[in-house]
């Protein structure tokens, strides 16, 4: 038969390593990806040795206080050691000194890193401010080199203005003359629209009662006409 590999539950994890079933469930979420472990049907968890060997060293780690950033940085790194040489171990005082120097280089790099990129936004302050009062300065001389033709140019629209202001009065008072000549001539035409308006009326209300009175009349001799054949009819019926 091959090889068959022997699995663990959380509390045979707990006890082997003395370490806390919540730790185990704590590491598992923080060090995702690094721990595999597999759940069964029911979702209880099982250990295989790969995770336990796995789990010794983040306990080791922990252990001497290291953060989990640095715990990470350092598995991933023994995980290429392992493929290379299956051997090393993390337990091994001299190899947990390297890790604890790759550490610190690391840090030292992230100053440095700071450092620099602090440098670099200080020196873009500076230039920009620089720059800054380079334009300030060009845009001062420009002012003072266009002031006496500004000048020229105010006095000479101002002039032009002056010179247009009569005409400009003449105009307004032409303007103002032919639109109070149009507002009568306006005022005119709608008092004879008014005056049309009930002579117009006038004649609707003649017409009305002319044709009133003619229609009375026509009523009449109708009937007068009909009591006299009626008449006759029945006095030739007596004869």
């Amino acid at each position: 038969m091959g090889n068959v590999i022997q699995k663990y539950s959380t509390k045979e994890v707990s006890k082997l390593l003395k370490i806390p079933v919540g730790n185990l469930r704590k590491w598992e979420r923080t060090f995702d990806g690094m721990l595999y472990v597999q759940r069964t049907k029911t979702g209880a968890r099982l250990y295989t040795d790969y995770e336990i060997d796995t789990l010794k060293k983040i306990k080791l780690l922990k252990d001497k206080n290291i953060k989990d950033e640095d715990v990470k940085y350092i598995l991933e790194t023994n995980i290429q050691v392992e493929y290379n040489d299956e051997t090393d171990e993390v337990e091994n005082v001299e190899e947990m000194d390297r890790y604890e120097m790759m550490i610190s280089l690391q840090q030292e790099t992230v100053e440095s890193v700071e450092k620099l990129t602090n440098s670099i936004f200080t020196f873009k302050d500076e230039m920009l401010q620089e720059t800054k009062e380079e334009i300030k300065n060009e845009v001062k001389k420009e002012i003072n080199l266009g002031h006496n033709k500004t000048t020229s140019l105010v006095q000479s629209y101002s002039q032009l203005i002056l010179d247009t202001s009569d005409q400009t009065k003449d105009e307004l008072q032409w303007l103002r003359q032919e639109i109070e000549q149009e507002n009568e001539e306006k005022l005119f035409i709608h008092q004879k629209l008014e005056e049309r308006e009930v002579h117009f009326q006038e004649f609707v209300q003649h017409f009305r009662e002319t044709a009133a009175t003619k229609q009375d009349q026509s009523i009449k001799t109708k009937v007068s006409r009909w009591l006299g054949q009626f008449t006759k009819d029945k006095k030739e019926d007596y004869c």
